[in-house]
């Protein structure tokens, strides 16, 4: 558990670190180019989890060979969605003028793709420390990055920032190819994909929204009220950030090791319900004393943008708390293999988050009421899905014909066939690289 929470960490802190490497060292031109084209590639990582990686998680306890087979399909289709978005990459980068910027994301995205794929084989394998020192590996490598910048501003431009950083990628992706024996696997590759393609695209696209709703209220914030509502929005979530990060893992710990232990649906109600307590309480005491720290320290944190990231952090504790709940609801439906019920609670969630944030930005043009908006949205869901959930565990126990999901035969089944249905991810919020 602590292996695959850690793992999770590092993660994120690759990916951030080298935002901030870029920021420090650019001009805002370049970096706003840079950071365009990264939000895509993180976007297209996100898609890439529900629609391939994810499915690894729901093999966790199963032989070995069979999560290798698994495995093996998916770390193809990974490196070619990571050759096509390279391409786009480039294109792009080149219409804004940063060639040089898109070469070099062109050859890292292929090494991201295919070594998130081969992580979450770590963790379905049992083995999520393998999956930790690779990712130390990449992380090591983008704080070596953002050190040599601090020191020397003029020491790497962005192209050679990216391009280390997908060296790094590409030694994290060889030592977990080495360790778990991974190779590349083509003949039935179709079989295997459409086995179970609808569940992968229902997951794909749940992911991808998580996305969109972030990058769509940053958007309607800004244009309605300027750079400053961005600037809050984004600094309260840095400040909020290492619970976006714990959300996010609650899968990769959760889904293998309930599947390992055996545990029928109400252990696993259970366990989701003592983990969003948790968290959701972490989430409202830093939204509610975050405000009170001094001057000094925010600012150490956040610069200006502090001042403005105060006024709605609040309320984006109530937000994230909320999230915390959420995301336990969507983790009950993903254990339970449920993509159509989890894709109409993320697209009910963006939906009203978009709609709620567009018209609290264009009524009153406030930050602090586009963050009321963040907050009532996503709680009205939360509540929702819960009660769902709650619904779904009194039907089952009086003995009600539930709502049909595929059963623990029905999955050998898809294993033999090469192909396990999948699952997604917990949901992250404006600003959130992962």
């Amino acid at each position: 558990m602590i292996a695959s929470t850690g793992d999770q960490v590092l993660s994120s802190v690759s990916n951030a670190v080298i935002l901030l490497a870029m920021a420090a060292a650019s001009s805002a031109e370049a970096f706003g180019a840079a950071v365009l084209v990264m939000s895509i590639i993180i976007a297209a990582l996100s898609c890439v989890r529900g629609f391939l990686g994810s499915p690894l998680l729901l093999m966790s306890g199963r032989p070995r060979e069979e999560i290798a087979e698994e495995s093996d399909y998916a770390l193809w289709m990974a490196l070619l969605i990571g050759l096509v978005v390279g391409a786009v990459a480039f294109v792009i980068s080149w219409i804004l003028a940063e060639p040089l910027v898109g070469l070099a994301y062109a050859f890292a995205v292929p090494m991201l793709l295919t070594q998130d794929i081969l992580r979450f084989t770590a963790i379905a394998d049992g083995r999520p420390e393998e999956a930790f020192v690779s990712d130390l590996i990449w992380a090591v490598a983008s704080l070596g990055v953002y050190g040599a910048v601090i020191i020397n501003r003029n020491l790497l431009t962005i192209p050679d920032m990216v391009g280390i950083w997908g060296v790094a990628a590409g030694v994290a992706l060889l030592y977990l190819v080495v360790r778990l024996r991974a190779r590349i696997r083509v003949r039935g590759m179709l079989d295997w994909v459409r086995a179970t393609l609808s569940h992968r695209i229902r997951y794909g696209i749940e992911h991808g929204f998580d996305q969109v709703g972030a990058i769509a209220v940053v958007t309607v914030a800004t244009a309605f009220i300027g750079t400053v509502a961005a600037a809050a929005l984004r600094g309260a979530g840095v400040l909020l950030g290492p619970l976006a990060v714990v959300i996010t893992a609650l899968p990769l710990v959760f889904i293998p090791e309930a599947r390992r232990a055996g545990h029928d649906e109400r252990q696993m109600w259970s366990s989701l319900r003592y983990a969003a307590w948790i968290s959701s309480c972490l989430a409202i005491t830093v939204g509610f004393l975050g405000p009170l720290l001094p001057e000094q320290i925010g600012r150490l944190l956040l610069g200006e943008s502090w001042q403005h990231a105060i006024v709605v952090l609040p309320m984006l504790g109530v937000e994230y708390a909320a999230i915390c709940w959420l995301a336990a609801a969507l983790n009950f439906y993903l254990a339970r293999n449920d993509s159509v019920t989890l894709l109409r609670l993320r697209v009910s969630q963006t939906a009203l988050v978009i709609i709620g944030c567009t018209a609290a930005a264009a009524l009153t043009h406030s930050v602090i009421a586009v963050a009321f908006g963040l907050a009532g949205s996503s709680a009205l869901v939360a509540l929702v899905a819960c009660w769902m959930v709650e619904r779904q565990l009194r039907i089952a126990r009086r003995g009600g014909d539930a709502e049909p999901v595929i059963s623990e035969e029905q999955l050998a089944a898809a294993a033999t066939e090469h192909a396990v249905p999948p699952v997604g991810s917990a949901p992250e919020l404006a600003g959130q690289a992962r």
